[in-house]
């Protein structure tokens, strides 16, 4: 499955079919601020009150299919379907993580083999075992043919969402810890700093190849 994000914000974009530019999915977050009662009011700041987001994502007919419930950076509510979630741990898996200075690999739950794997210049879905990739996200890309190339400059490309179904896993669970490892993929490398002197070792090296190379470590 492909899809192309309208806008660079994953938390508030329509995603599209590219072949067909028909509506697949759209994804709203909305926030407000929550005040500690207990706190008084000359002492209270913004320290002691939590900002909460919820992102929804919609199906082409607008109906909701799943929903995250943030308190800062951190998801504390998810709810795919009818099943809810309590924190982000629920939605991966028990079996140890990959770690490394520029990797992060975090297991699904719902494949022990298969790994969201996180550096600062990607985010792939891997199948361990066969060490293969079964998804990844295209940031500012173009699309040639059945490639993806770099845009050239910074806003010219599209965000692409690429992956393959499992038969364990909906389009919504997929959707979720997508959105999941990509906010915790850009705290983890601090994604909002100037990017220029990104090695290029990043750039030319596939990150399905370094799955082999790591050790696992618990979380």
């Amino acid at each position: 499955m492909l899809l192309k994000f309208s806008k660079s914000d994953i938390l508030n974009s329509t995603l599209v079919y590219p072949e067909t530019g028909a509506l697949g999915y759209t994804i709203l977050t909305r926030s407000h601020f929550i005040r500690n009662s207990d706190k008084d009011s000359d002492t209270e700041n913004e320290d002691v009150n939590g900002e909460t987001r919820r992102t929804t994502i919609y199906n082409k007919l607008g109906e909701v299919i799943a929903e995250i419930g943030w308190k800062g950076k951190q998801p504390i509510e998810i709810v795919i379907s009818k099943e809810k979630i309590i924190g982000a741990k629920g939605m991966f898996g028990c079996s140890s993580a990959i770690l490394s200075h520029n990797v992060l690999g975090i297991p699904t739950r719902f494949d022990t083999e298969y790994f969201w794997m996180a550096a600062p210049d990607a985010l792939t879905l891997l199948d361990y075992d066969s060490n293969q990739t079964k998804g990844s996200f295209h940031t500012n890309s173009m699309r040639v043919g059945e490639r993806f190339i770099a845009a050239p400059i910074p806003s010219l490309g599209h965000d692409y969402l690429e992956f393959e179904m499992h038969p364990l896993a909906s389009t919504e669970e997929l959707l979720v810890s997508f959105i999941l490892m990509e906010v915790l993929r850009r705290s983890r490398f601090n994604l909002h700093t100037d990017s220029s002197d990104r090695s290029r070792l990043w750039r030319s090296t596939p990150l399905a190849n370094w799955g082999r190379r790591l050790r696992r470590k618990s979380i």
